[in-house]
């Protein structure tokens, strides 16, 4: 039974019949592991904290030792899919001690699970070297970080919610450069010419800042898919072109990130995910994508500071944190990923295009809605609601969301003559009734002392309405994609 193993995969490979049981044979290696840890874990052998490091640690090895020995194909990726759907599961169950920190949930276990797949998913064939680095940077160096800032908690670095230290994230620099400068030292585009060197030294201090900046395990998704997409997409194949635009943009991004935060336009995590995504759209779309993702940026956080919602009636939240980033930022910018890894880059501009729409027109019509209104009608059935909350509308917040996706069509046709402008117009429109439709079933609540209504958890308060996990940022994201996704349909032939 002969199998393949080691980075240079010049040596043999299994045969059709063989993966199966090789794929069997480490699924139950890394159970067991789990079940190791779980048991040390609850028997007081060794700390939970320690427990769940290791867990990550062997586990990781045996994600890349799969990656190295099996080949890649639509069978191993579907059923690494199901692990990944028992792992969401088990979560909500808690029904590991290892997946708890400081008495809470924590859905660490299941975003490694879900970066592996799609990993896979996007690179599995063309680069499973890329796959396999990806895991080991997230289960070694993030792993031994931890420990060692568990042990040095002091001086403290918290570019998030969460406090870590700067020992931790020194140690996962040098580790993750040690990883990537060692193991890619002989592969295409990574021979010290050029920009590689740089760019790599730039890629490693980036991880380490969004890890840091990471908070509630969301590190294991966000740090092994930021790696994998630059490292296959801009290293692997030595494309000089990309490694100096990002070179460019990364200082420019940082400060971008600072002003931000300083301003409380963002927190502090919000401020890094902002410049993450910028890094992203410059290096991979250019300008084209920057400005008008910052001109929704711009305008929606002053029409937010200059209108002051919060004096209508319900509590809005102030700076935008990573996820709100996410939900309005990150979804256009699967039109840009779709455009680049399909070869279809008239067609990725329109979706971002009409993703974008769909977000500033939302943001333009609550901002405006909410302070020229009058008071709103249920979207449903008609009836009055409080000011701001989601499923309400009025003819003040339809005149904000037509103004919002014009302007960005506007903003886009500039710069792109080709695209459809009055289509970009008509579906951002669309998205901001699409998102007062879901907004209908998002959890509401009442703090118990306090008159004022809000759409975020409240220590001491309680639910009013909706459903407790649909939250605002859901609705964001759930419209948008919807919006990008029918675009993609009605565009289909543009690329």
């Amino acid at each position: 039974m002969a199998f393949k193993i080691g980075f240079t995969r010049t040596i043999y490979y299994l045969d059709d019949m063989s993966w199966p049981l090789w794929f069997g044979v480490l699924l139950a290696a890394a159970a067991l592991l789990t079940a190791l840890g779980e048991i040390t874990a609850r028997q007081g052998w060794i700390s939970l904290f320690a427990a769940r490091k290791g867990v990550h640690i062997t586990v990781a090895i045996c994600c890349a030792l799969a990656v190295e020995i099996l080949p890649a194909s639509t069978w191993f990726t579907g059923a690494v899919g199901l692990i990944v759907l028992f792992l969401w599961y088990s979560v909500r169950k808690q029904w590991f001690s290892i997946d708890q920190v400081d008495g809470r949930r924590s859905w660490g276990i299941f975003y490694f699970g879900l970066s592996y797949f799609f990993l896979l998913l996007l690179f599995g064939q063309q680069s499973p070297f890329t796959v396999m680095l990806g895991m080991a940077v997230m289960g070694l160096a993030d792993s031994v970080a931890a420990l060692i800032g568990k042990m040095l908690p002091n001086p403290s670095l918290t570019l998030g919610r969460e406090t870590k230290s700067w020992a931790g994230s020194a140690v996962f620099f040098i580790i993750t450069g040690f990883l990537l400068f060692s193991l890619t030292r002989d592969r295409p585009g990574m021979d010290g010419s050029d920009y590689s060197a740089l760019s790599m030294v730039a890629l490693v201090f980036w991880l380490t800042v969004v890890e840091n900046s990471a908070g509630k395990g969301t590190d294991n998704l966000s740090v092994p898919l930021l790696f994998g997409w630059v490292y296959a997409t801009m290293m692997e194949g030595g494309e000089s072109s990309l490694q100096e635009r990002f070179l460019w943009v990364f200082i420019p991004a940082g400060l971008f990130a600072l002003l931000s935060a300083r301003i409380k336009f963002l927190t502090r995590d919000g401020a890094i995910s902002a410049a993450s995504l910028g890094i992203l759209l410059y290096t991979y779309g250019g300008w084209n994508y920057v400005v008008p993702i910052l001109i929704f940026f711009l305008t929606g956080s002053l029409l937010s500071r200059l209108l002051n919602p919060t004096a209508n009636g319900v509590e809005k939240s102030g700076a935008r944190d990573s996820w709100q980033v996410l939900a309005n930022g990150g979804v256009p910018a699967l039109g840009l990923f779709w455009g680049y890894y399909t070869g279809q880059q008239s067609l990725g501009f329109i979706l971002f295009a009409a993703a974008l729409a769909s977000v500033t027109a939302d943001t333009w019509s609550t901002e405006i809605g909410m302070r020229f209104g009058g008071t709103p009608r249920h979207i449903l059935n008609g009836k009055k609601m409080a000011k701001g909350l989601s499923g309400g509308v009025t003819l003040a917040g339809f005149l904000g969301a037509l103004f919002g996706a014009s302007l960005i069509a506007t903003v886009v046709y500039w710069l792109n003559p080709d695209i459809p402008v009055l289509w970009i117009i008509a579906l951002g429109f669309a998205g901001s009734i699409l998102d007062s439709i879901a907004g209908v079933f998002q959890a509401k609540y009442q703090a118990k002392d306090s008159e004022l209504w809000s759409e975020k958890r409240q220590e001491n308060g309680i639910q009013i309405s909706g459903v407790s996990w649909w939250t605002n940022d859901l609705v964001n994201a759930f419209s948008a994609l919807i919006i990008l996704l029918f675009s993609a349909l009605l565009f289909g032939g543009a690329g």
